[in-house]
């Protein structure tokens, strides 16, 4: 019994001292190394939080939006229908009686000058002799009678006539309008000064010369008699011109004065639960106000329930940023582990949302800015880090967008058509066009998502078109801006793309021609290494371009000091034969430093600085430490201190790409070293330098796999066999050549002259 428990006891410690055991996910994001990344999930969660508080501001329709079914009121609401506050107060306009005043010249004052003077104008006037309109009017005998009244002692009887006769035509109260006027105011009422309103009815125009004569004929009778009472008519008649005209301006502004008093409750409808207040169709503005009238009733109507939903919506936030983390910490724990890193991620995921939602709280619905800021969240996390991680973080990006905007099944599938779309196309940017044909190319995914979306719903082809045509320039538009936002987003996220990298390949860089001028066989060694390096990157699935480029500019350093390194001397004195070798060693370790302060000056992009620094790790500086410890004899415990001195201050290659570069440097500086290069040598000193340096352990933080080294062996063999083939020599009538020795290093290299 007490074997069987000390068994299980060994057992449990067993289990509790794996590492692998131990070290859950879960655990890792609570390592006090994280605790800033998880204060920046929490900022993110309120932010987020706060902005998806806006989604109640946002109705579930917009303008131009189609709505497949009749909506029916969920509440009793009221609205103000501006165009019915128009119709009422237009309306009102309408019912205003037009205002007319008198005309400048009045016709009746004219009619009695021109009756008082009659018998003056026919005296001793034969019929065929009077002026018209008297000719035609008068005859033989009414012209006598007239004559008669134009001797004086009948000339106050005419005149007496005249004026009663004037004075009951005034008595009439004729209203003469003009024929146009009086035919605009048919079934309407005027207003003239003074006076009350007036039917059209009671007024006349000189067109109706029958209803006038109705009038008049009592008066005429009256005071005439009946040889000239239908001739004084007929004049009258013929000179009763309009005696009102229209008064525009006192017209518009009592039409605006009854407009006025219409006040703007007259525009308010009220609709009531249940019923249907916009009709199946397109959704036009008058349909939003209606919509939005409906939506703020309803949501007043929830009261206090309305905490549950944003109860709901912190939930919600809560468990996606759960997830995004968890999948933060099993892709990219760099994230974690850098504060600034994980902040820049938040402020994007944020800032992204947050121009989503400012989308919908418009009365529009446009796919062009509901879904770029995802497709802008998509390709610049696949630049920044890889294919698979931003698919997933702008995957919850869409469902945070699709939530805060409202929006159905069908948006949030166009929306993951065109990011992965994005992501599985944006592998390398090595061209300026790459970002705008992957921009197309989401283009045409999201057009066909957004045809195949609407034949679901069965909406109107117009619609479809519309909203195609939307999602396709989202599409468009995000590669163009990314493309033009690209160093930007290079210099915050700290990264380089191929494209920067290419440009920096080319060798009219300054720096390397810098390299190539002042240390040209520091220069050409870079060329070796380089192309060393790309091929071994290629052989495990590494960065080639970036190995390559680094390697141009991994020994930039030697610049300041170029004659104090082998590759740049030539046939000359080696120049630390006459230094000691801790003189020697500051010399060559320093190049690293330089180098790290050259690539500064000129602004070469971060990702080139760790091959600077990394490329030697802290591996030993053996040919100066092996003179040092011949010129002095050290006990065991002082070469192991000298042996600590005289190594690279580091540190130690901290990926894949850097550890290819240390070992293609090593490799292809030992074999120019080599007398007679073959197969099995170069194998031999491949592997010897590969395991040399593994044992050393500066591989170590690389990441490097055992396999992988394999695989870097076989190829940088394969590359210096390429390198160091050899030859048929030439026939030549010279001597044989003759074998001398020069000084190298301190030390002896064997030289063939010819």
């Amino acid at each position: 019994m007490g074997r069987t428990k000390g068994v299980a006891q060994r057992r449990e410690g067993i289990r509790n001292s794996r590492p692998d055991l131990g070290d859950t996910l879960l655990n890792r994001l609570l390592r006090p190394e994280h605790h800033v990344a998880l204060a920046v999930a929490l900022g993110f969660v309120i932010c987020t939080t706060a902005i998806l508080m806006l989604r109640p501001q946002v109705v579930g329709w917009r303008v131009g939006q189609y709505a497949p079914h009749d909506i029916v009121a969920r509440v009793d609401f009221a609205y103000h229908d501006p165009e019915k506050l128009n119709a009422e107060r237009q309306t009102a306009r309408l019912r205003e009686p037009h205002i007319f005043k008198p005309t400048a010249e009045d016709p009746i004052t004219k009619l009695r000058e021109t009756l008082s003077v009659l018998p003056d104008h026919v005296q001793n006037l034969k019929l065929d002799q009077l002026p018209q309109p008297y000719r035609d009017v008068l005859d033989r005998a009414t012209l006598s009678k007239l004559q008669e009244y134009s001797d004086k002692s009948q000339r106050s009887v005419w005149q007496g006539c005249v004026d009663s006769f004037i004075g009951d035509l005034r008595a009439l109260h004729l209203i003469i309008l003009s024929d146009a006027e009086r035919a605009a105011e048919t079934n309407r009422f005027i207003r003239l000064p003074e006076q009350d309103a007036v039917r059209s009815d009671d007024t006349y125009s000189p067109a109706m010369s029958d209803e006038l004569r109705a009038r008049i004929v009592s008066a005429t009778q009256k005071n005439f008699s009946n040889l000239l009472s239908p001739k004084v008519l007929q004049l009258t008649l013929s000179g009763l011109t309009p005696n009102y005209s229209l008064d525009a301006g006192q017209t518009t502004l009592a039409q605006n004065q009854a407009a006025a008093r219409i006040p703007d409750s007259a525009g308010d409808v009220a609709v009531r639960a249940n019923m249907i207040f916009v009709e199946k169709g397109e959704i036009d503005q008058s349909e939003y106000v209606q919509l939005k009238a409906e939506h703020d009733a309803y949501l007043a109507s929830l009261g206090n329930q309305i905490w549950w939903q944003r109860m709901g919506l912190f939930a919600t936030v809560v468990i996606l940023t759960v997830i995004g983390s968890l999948y933060v910490a099993q892709f990219q724990p760099r994230i974690l582990r850098n504060g600034s890193r994980a902040l820049g991620l938040a402020s994007l995921l944020i800032s992204m949302l947050l121009l989503s939602q400012l989308t919908g709280l418009g009365s529009t619905r446009s796919y062009m800015f509901g879904l770029a800021p995802t497709l802008l969240v998509a390709m610049i996390l696949s630049i920044a880090y890889d294919q698979r991680f931003a698919m997933g973080i702008a995957g919850i990006h869409a469902l945070l967008a699709t939530l805060a905007l409202g929006e159905g099944l069908d948006f949030l599938l166009i929306q993951m058509t065109g990011v992965l779309t994005c992501c599985f196309l944006l592998d390398d940017v090595r061209t300026r066009s790459k970002l705008v044909e992957i921009g197309g190319a989401c283009a045409m995914a999201m057009i066909a998502a957004t045809f195949a979306s609407g034949w679901l719903d069965m909406d109107p082809t117009g619609y479809i078109v519309k909203n195609a045509i939307y999602s396709g320039a989202a599409g468009l538009a995000v590669g163009f801006l990314t493309l033009g936002i690209l160093p930007f987003i290079e210099r915050v996220f700290k990264i380089t793309t191929s494209m920067t990298l290419l440009e920096l390949a080319d060798a009219s860089h300054p720096l390397l021609r810098r390299l190539s001028l002042e240390a040209p066989g520091t220069y050409n060694h870079s060329l070796q290494v380089a192309a060393l390096s790309e091929e071994a990157a290629e052989a495990i699935g590494g960065n080639s371009l970036l190995c390559r480029v680094a390697a141009y500019y991994h020994d930039v350093g030697k610049i300041n000091k170029a004659e104090y390194f082998v590759e740049n001397q030539g046939s000359g004195q080696n120049r630390h034969m006459h230094l000691s070798p801790s003189v020697s060693l500051l010399i060559i370790i320093g190049h690293v430093k330089d180098g790290v302060e050259l690539a500064k000056e000129y602004a070469l992009p971060s990702a080139i600085m760790p091959f600077i620094q990394q490329h030697h790790g802290t591996t030993l500086v053996e040919f100066f430490y092996h003179r040092a410890r011949k010129d002095r004899e050290c006990t065991p415990i002082e070469q192991e201190a000298m042996e600590h001195q005289y190594r690279y201050p580091g540190p130690k290659p901290r990926s894949k790409e850097v550890a290819i570069v240390m070992l293609a440097d090593a490799c292809e500086s030992a074999c120019r070293s080599m007398d007679e290069p073959n197969a099995a040598r170069i194998e031999q000193l491949v592997h010897d330098l590969a395991m040399k340096r593994l044992l050393d352990g500066q591989f170590d933080q690389s990441e490097l796999t055992m396999r992988e080294l394999e695989l870097i062996e076989r190829s940088l063999v394969k590359s210096l066999l390429g390198l160091y083939h050899g030859r048929i020599a030439y026939p030549s009538d010279k001597p044989a050549a003759v074998t001398q020795t020069q000084p190298f290093n301190g030390g002896q290299q064997q030289a063939k002259t010819a």
